[in-house]
Formats: structure tokens, sequence, C-alpha cells
């Protein structure tokens, strides 16, 4: 089956929903949220890097790889924000979505892509 959308395009979605997310909450210092965009490996993550009312968070809360396959693999999604539904929404196909966070028995139950 044909990808309706190529891997540069689809790694250029993903960086655009990281661009956004990493400026959501603009009460933040603005390295507080860490961007790692792989472009050659089409690795992209989000870390929190802050201290907030005396709690210090960090730790990657997004993990999206784009395999040269075109299949898009949603390794981590700590957003609360159902990144799943935006790629959709960007015009990624569902098979082309991996959750990568689900079991292989239950990825094609949810009727993403399997992996």
């Amino acid at each position: 089956m044909d990808t309706l959308i190529d891997v540069k395009s689809k790694k250029l979605i993903v960086q655009q929903i990281l661009e956004q997310l990493a400026q959501v909450d603009s009460t933040e210092p603005a390295d507080a949220t860490i961007k790692i965009l792989d472009q050659t490996g089409g690795h992209y993550l989000l870390f929190n890097n802050t201290w907030k009312d005396g709690r210090r968070y960090y730790g990657c809360f997004l993990h999206i790889d784009v395999h040269p396959d075109g299949k898009i693999w949603l390794q981590h999604d700590g957003t609360g924000l159902n990144i799943a539904e935006q790629l959709l929404e960007a015009g990624i196909a569902k098979e082309e979505i991996v959750l990568g966070f689900q079991p292989p028995s239950v990825r094609g139950v949810l009727g993403f892509g399997g992996g």
C-alpha cells in the first residue's frame, strides 16, 4: 500500500506538533521543556527539566519515531492530549500510526498499525 504522505512530510508534521507542545505553558522558564529533534534518525522527544513548587520535574513526556518505511511509532505519550488523534487530524492514516506503548496484541484491536 502506498503511503498518502511521504516520510519527509510526516517528519515535518511531527516536528510541528512538538513545537506547539513546547510552547503551551508560557509560565515555565524557556528551558523547562527540552526538544530533541533528530531529523536524520527520525526521533522526536520532549523532556521536562524544571523545578516547580519545590519539586523537580524531569523526564521524557513525549517520544515519537518516524521510521524509514513511513510508520510513525508513538513510543510514549505523557501529554494527556492524545497525540495519536492529532496525527490523525494532520492527515496521517490510522494504519501508519503504531502505538508502541501498547502491547503488540492490543495495537491491531485498536485499529492502529500493528508494527
